[in-house]
């Protein structure tokens, strides 16, 4: 995989393809689903030109931290998707932690600071997911349990606690 941001149906194919090597290779694959929160905001307020240009800025935030042996796919106008293979669950939660902050850092555009904050739901395979369809349901899922607790914040897939109450989102804060 390299850091390469396409558009949906391409990432649906490297998607599939990741996960048919992770099969045979015996890896663990995540899926971060990164929604930038409140562009839609920036996009009223300061315009869609300039939200285009911190939509751009992210990518590359994004891109850099997950790695070129990750693979970063653009599903809508705010949402994200990284696949990067990891040891374990811990791994891929740095990894969001990172993010996060990356996000989190102002944004110098014309003169102009914005500050947006971004929402990331977890997704692991094969262990939470046996196929693509059912991965990036499970991160979608996370993200919007993610974005419930109040965003600027990551949720891992499938995490539950005894009783079926949802634990607390982590928010990448030390």
């Amino acid at each position: 995989m390299d850091a390469w941001l396409g558009n949906r149906s391409l990432f649906q194919s490297r998607l599939e393809r990741a996960i048919v090597t992770a099969r045979a290779s015996r890896s663990l694959l995540a899926l971060l689903h990164i929604d930038l929160d409140r562009i839609g905001y920036v996009n009223r307020v300061l315009g869609r030109e300039l939200g285009d240009r911190v939509l751009s800025d992210a990518a590359v935030r994004i891109a850099r931290r997950i790695g070129p042996c990750a693979a970063l796919g653009r599903l809508a106008a705010d949402d994200f998707v990284a696949l990067i293979e990891v040891q374990d669950l811990d791994g891929a939660k740095k990894i969001a932690a990172a993010v996060l902050q990356d996000c989190r850092t102002p944004y110098l555009i014309d003169c102009v600071t914005v500050s947006v904050t971004a929402s990331i739901g977890i997704g692991l395979c094969p262990a939470q997911a046996r196929d693509a369809a059912s991965l990036l349901e499970s991160a979608q899922l996370a993200l919007f349990r993610a974005k419930i607790a109040g965003r600027d914040c990551f949720y891992p897939g499938g995490a539950t606690c005894s009783g079926g109450t949802v634990p607390p989102p982590r928010t990448g804060h030390a």
